[in-house]
């Protein structure tokens, strides 16, 4: 449940002892992500529809330390997949967030930019992007590509 599965599966290890060497063979189980989108996992995470309402704190908290290090891959290009590791969430909706986009400093939303750039409308803008990339050069996706 909440967008988990367990996987189970053997360690092994030879191991030396007095009477020569030994075969050390466990069960061991252990946790993974299920492949489905990040709103998917964000709705089986919390246990509720999130799209009803915006996120609390206590929310944010909870999906950011969910997805820190998990790798996504962006379904938004067409054929064109790239995969991404997740650094963090933006503290800012995706509806107020906004980046340069030239050396001047001309700003642009990412909602204008996403509609522009690939002809994708965003639909949930009050939720935050997720933060991939490093913190001098941030890159912001919609949780929904």
């Amino acid at each position: 449940g909440e967008g988990l599965e367990s996987w189970r599966g053997f360690y092994q290890s030879i191991r030396p002892t007095q009477m020569g060497l030994s075969l050390n063979i466990d069960m061991s189980s252990t946790a993974f992500i299920e492949p489905l989108p990040v709103i998917d996992f964000v709705t089986q995470l919390l246990n509720r529809d999130v799209t009803s309402r915006p996120l609390s704190d206590s929310d944010r908290v909870k999906i950011k330390k969910a997805l820190r290090g998990v790798k996504v891959e962006v379904t938004h290009r067409g054929n064109m997949r790239r995969k991404y590791r997740i650094s963090g969430l933006t503290s800012q909706a995706t509806r107020e967030l906004t980046f340069p986009v030239d050396e001047r400093g001309t700003m642009k939303s990412v909602v204008e930019y996403f509609y522009e750039t690939y002809g994708f409308e965003i639909q949930h803008t009050q939720w935050p992007c997720l933060q991939v990339g490093n913190q001098q050069r941030p890159n912001y996706l919609p949780m929904e590509v």
